[in-house]
């Protein structure tokens, strides 16, 4: 005869009671097949663990010590239980996430503070890194989910929308530049910050493309990436695009400009996803960003 869990839980239930009846009654068994558990029980053991008399049942020495421990070993089993379906739906577990520098400005952070308050079993870290290299991150399954620019389309990664914003000129308070609005033929016409192509592809091809469909050559002074571009736009050093939302923050000492041309343009976030992951938290996690109101596409 081996010792297991239910055999335990019955153990602990009649100690609990002390009353073989009302033992009985809780684990829906009958009087006599109880008495025949702990009487096997008490033979496993070797000692008996319980006094019974006429009118009363009492632990042992030996049964008080063995009630002691199989408490703690009936308490751990249920958790384990209890937090092994948790993990199956989805409630327990652990999350790794990349953001993409820029989306750590943006409506996605309301996202994932609510994903937190509803899933406060979930243990959910946050890694910045750059867009460029979050597909391999994926791949070797050191993050679950990533937000971050497009890239190109990869058979193995599943990419949804999760916010789109506009694209705007960013420039110092006293910069001369424009008014209200300002045409990208005036944009290309003033000293700019472009991206690098090697660190922010997305949206050094998004402004290629724009300039080169509207058949204007910009004139570009440096190149850098986000936030940097920012800081190098406070120095004085150009002007450029950028997301509105990076702008606002810094709204004490640049203004953003909307640029005619770019209001069908908008910039955009992607979650992205390794085709096949079996992490149970990663789908209330994709639905929790998708149906958050601050992460609609903003044009």
């Amino acid at each position: 005869m081996r010792l297991d869990g239910k055999l335990l839980v019955t153990f602990c239930v009649v100690a609990q009671e002390l009353h073989f009846g009302r033992a009985a009654q809780r684990l829906c068994i009958s009087q006599p097949p109880l008495s025949q558990q702990i009487k096997r029980l008490e033979k496993l053991v070797g000692t008996p663990l319980f006094e019974r008399t006429t009118r009363s049942v009492s632990l042992t020495p030996a049964g008080a010590v063995m009630f002691h421990r199989a408490s703690r070993l009936c308490a751990d089993m249920q958790e384990m239980l209890q937090l092994t379906r948790q993990s199956a739906q989805g409630l327990h577990g652990s999350l790794r996430v990349g953001l993409a520098p820029s989306a750590g400005y943006s409506p996605v952070v309301q996202a994932l503070q609510a994903y937190r308050r509803q899933h406060p079993q979930i243990a959910l870290s946050l890694h910045e890194m750059n867009s460029v290299h979050m597909p391999a991150a994926l791949r070797a399954r050191e993050l679950d989910a990533a937000v971050m620019r497009p890239f190109a389309a990869h058979a193995d990664i599943d990419t949804q929308c999760v916010h789109r914003e506009a694209l705007g000129l960013v420039a110092c308070h006293d910069d001369l530049v424009g008014g209200a609005r300002i045409s990208l033929a005036q944009v290309a016409q003033s000293p700019l910050i472009g991206y690098e192509a090697d660190h922010s592809p997305y949206f050094r091809q998004l402004l290629d493309d724009l300039f080169q469909q509207a058949g204007l050559a910009p004139r570009i002074v440096q190149e850098s990436r986000l936030p940097t571009i920012l800081t190098l736009v406070e120095a004085g050093v150009g002007r450029a695009i950028v997301p509105w939302s990076l702008a606002r923050l810094h709204a004490d000492t640049l203004k953003f400009i909307p640029v005619d041309e770019l209001a069908p343009r908008p910039a955009s976030l992607v979650m992205a996803t390794l085709r096949g992951n079996a992490n149970p938290a990663l789908a209330n996690f994709v639905a929790t960003l998708l149906a958050h109101p601050g992460t609609q596409a903003q044009e």
